[in-house]
């Protein structure tokens, strides 16, 4: 009890301290230096010794008490956590149902549904052929398609290819694609899906031949000027190049297919930001232009014909962070920026003052910073995730009232280390401004900047939003019911960035465990061949713990002894199949009968010819019980051992049939050839 009065002792004066309630003033600074700190800005020789900095750092190891407190033992011993004995965390219990009246409302739940093969707008049953009340079946699909009684009168329609892939969408771990000692920020794919790219703190760009789903590692790029990591890659349209963003102040694009580190080029971005950090970075449709946002609450536009920066536009204030950049459409003009002030930017470059940029419209609804923004690529709707540990649509053609300003909210927990506050998970009563259409809980956005797409039209309709998760899973809603549908485990840390493949079901997520995954459909009988597997695995790794001579020796004298009892049992089973062979046993309907006619006869023996015809009646069935009773008990003497052991006993004295001795015997055989594959496995 000592250790844990002392403990929370230095708990209470730490925060004590990093409040401020020393009687110094370094609370007012001490957001300030904390940020400092772990952008990597050390500290002035005169800042050393200021209460911010105590409060600093006492913040930081009041973290790290509590993050593992739960490795300290009482006898003051620390216990080292890998991820060999990792447990996933619960995904939050959200208690509101998601409220559909916006959603089915707006024309995306319509189009949505129309381009899943959803519709409800069918008039009758042989227009197509398909009655949408009917469940789904694939081979009714395709008859109807062999019998050109579809909409096409033949050949399926894009949304009736969307319905069959709906149906085997990701649920199942399938692979780990690569596995390294650093966290893994960030994975994409091409926009043919040809190539997929992953990038981390290790500072190589890995390439994977993803043209097939064997994802062979193509080549391993080398990159410069990284500083702590890479935080963000995209590529061109074209997918020979790509660009990647670090803690530097420029951009760095590259080819694909170069051969060293020397052919990286730098594009300088000019910030006033003595340690700029790039957090998020993304190429026009066109393939001309580049935007990123950064640390010190700007965006930046880099105009690649020109080689110079066209644009800096202040997002927010200088002392917050912009996560998230991304264009709406394919024609670039317009683009929406994200930050931690929880405000949704959109801007326009066609009525744009590069000098003086302003925003063209605001989106408030988030009650904390925003992580991610992925566009639907229609120029409408986007979505956006937040550390509120929400997902919310939003609709482009609605944008919060200018006069209404963004209520603070006091945020007491920093995502990279804290827990999440309950509050966030249930939350009832929306912001003023808050023009979403939907909103989507159930997962978890920690530590760092977690992600969230739509799912690729060509394949699903976009039918569905995919998100990684602070728990290691990968999380899959419906767009149109709010629901989880999927949340596939198999990380150990949290998951980062997803990506889904653009013409496969296939999905694939980056962890800070340092592995990539890959995410497929899996039916029932692979999940059980899947078990087995798994298995057999265990009870290797069961083998391997036992000393491989004297586990060797043992399981041999064992087996032997096993054989000598199967011998033994196998004989006594065959005498007592000869034996009822022999002398079957009598049916307990025909004794009965017997002895009433024995008995009936015995009443009625007066008449001379009738009692020497019940006399011979009943010394005949006299003999036959005796002789079946004696032959009972001959059976039972030959086979006293196996009875003992069975238990049970049938109604006419006489042991089990065989075929329960069968069923013993099989059970006792697969348990002796699963010891002998205990034995002969490496």
């Amino acid at each position: 009890m000592g250790n844990i009065v002392l403990r929370n002792r230095i708990l209470e004066s730490m925060n004590n301290l990093e409040h401020g309630d020393d009687g110094g003033d370094g609370s007012d600074d001490f957001e300030m230096i904390r940020e400092r700190l772990f952008n990597g800005i050390q500290p002035q020789d005169d800042e050393d010794d200021t209460p911010a900095s105590r409060s600093e750092f006492a913040s930081i190891l009041r973290h790290l008490i509590r993050s593992y407190e739960s490795m300290f033992h009482l006898s003051g011993e620390i216990m080292v956590l890998n991820y060999e004995s990792y447990t996933h965390h619960p995904l939050p219990v959200i208690k509101k149902k998601p409220n559909l009246q916006k959603l089915m409302r707006n024309d995306i739940y319509h189009s949505t549904k129309v381009a899943c093969g959803q519709s409800d707008t069918v008039a009758a049953v042989g227009e197509d052929g398909e009655n949408p009340t009917v469940p789904f079946s694939l081979m009714n699909m395709v008859t109807n398609r062999q019998r050109g009684l579809g909409k096409r009168k033949g050949p399926f329609m894009q949304s009736d290819k969307c319905k069959i892939m709906n149906h085997f969408r990701p649920n199942n771990c399938a692979e780990t694609i690569s596995s390294c000692d650093s966290k893994v920020f960030c994975g994409r794919f091409t926009s043919n899906g040809d190539q997929f790219v992953t990038a981390g703190q290790d500072a190589l760009v890995r390439v994977y031949d993803s043209s097939r789903s064997q994802y062979k590692l193509k080549s391993t790029l080398e990159t410069k000027h990284v500083a702590w990591s890479i935080l963000d890659i995209d590529f061109s349209p074209d997918g020979s190049s790509f660009v990647y963003s670090t803690w530097a102040d420029a951009l760095f694009i590259s080819r694909l297919d170069r051969g060293s580190s020397d052919s990286i080029h730098s594009l300088y971005l000019c910030s006033n930001n003595r340690k700029l950090g790039v957090f998020t970075v993304c190429y026009s449709s066109c393939g001309k232009h580049i935007l990123c946002g950064a640390n010190d609450g700007s965006l930046y536009a880099y105009d690649l014909g020109a080689n110079r920066r066209t644009l800096m536009a202040p997002v927010a204030r200088e002392d917050t962070d912009v996560n998230t950049v991304g264009f709406v459409d394919e024609l670039s003009n317009i683009f929406v920026s994200g930050s931690d002030d929880s405000v949704i930017k959109l801007w326009d470059r066609r009525c744009m003052n590069e000098s003086n940029p302003e925003a063209v419209g605001r989106l408030i609804g988030h009650y904390d910073g925003i992580t991610y923004i992925s566009s639907r690529n229609d120029g409408r709707y986007i979505i956006s995730n937040s550390k509120d540990q929400s997902i919310k649509l939003w609709d482009l053609r609605k944008m919060s009232p200018s006069n209404v300003r963004r209520e603070h909210a006091h945020s007491l927990w920093d995502y990279r280390w804290d827990d999440v506050p309950k509050r966030f998970f249930n939350i009832t009563k929306s912001l003023k401004g808050d023009t979403s259409i939907m909103t989507y809980r159930g997962h978890k956005v920690q530590k760092s900047l977690i992600r969230a797409k739509f799912s690729p039209a060509s394949t699903t309709g976009q039918r569905y939003i995919y998100t990684g998760c602070g728990t290691g899973r990968l999380i899959i809603y419906d767009v149109l019911t709010g629901a989880i549908v999927e949340a596939i485990e198999g990380h150990h840390d949290i998951v980062r960035d997803v990506d889904w493949h653009p013409h496969r079901t296939e999905v694939m997520t980056c962890s800070w465990d340092g592995t990539v995954h890959r995410h497929t459909h899996c039916s029932s009988i692979e999940k059980q061949e899947h078990r087995e597997r798994l298995h057999q695995m265990k009870l290797r790794r069961l083998s391997n713990a036992y000393p491989s001579t004297d586990n060797a020796s043992y399981v041999e004298e064992d087996e032997e002894e096993e054989e000598e009892e199967e011998d033994e049992h196998d004989e006594a089973d065959e005498d007592v199949e000869v034996q009822q062979q022999q002398n079957p046993p009598v049916r307990r309907s025909r004794r009965l009968a017997e002895r009433y006619s024995h008995e009936g006869n015995a009443a009625g023996g007066g008449s001379g010819g009738g009692g020497r015809l019940s006399a011979s009646s009943s010394s005949s069935s006299s003999n036959s019980i005796t002789s079946n009773s004696s032959n009972s008990s001959t059976s039972s003497n030959s086979s006293s051992g196996r009875s003992s052991s069975s238990g049970r006993v049938s109604r006419n004295g006489n042991f089990p049939a065989s075929r329960t001795l069968r069923s013993l015997r099989s059970f006792e055989s697969s348990f002796r050839s699963l010891r002998r594959r205990l034995r002969d496995s490496p």
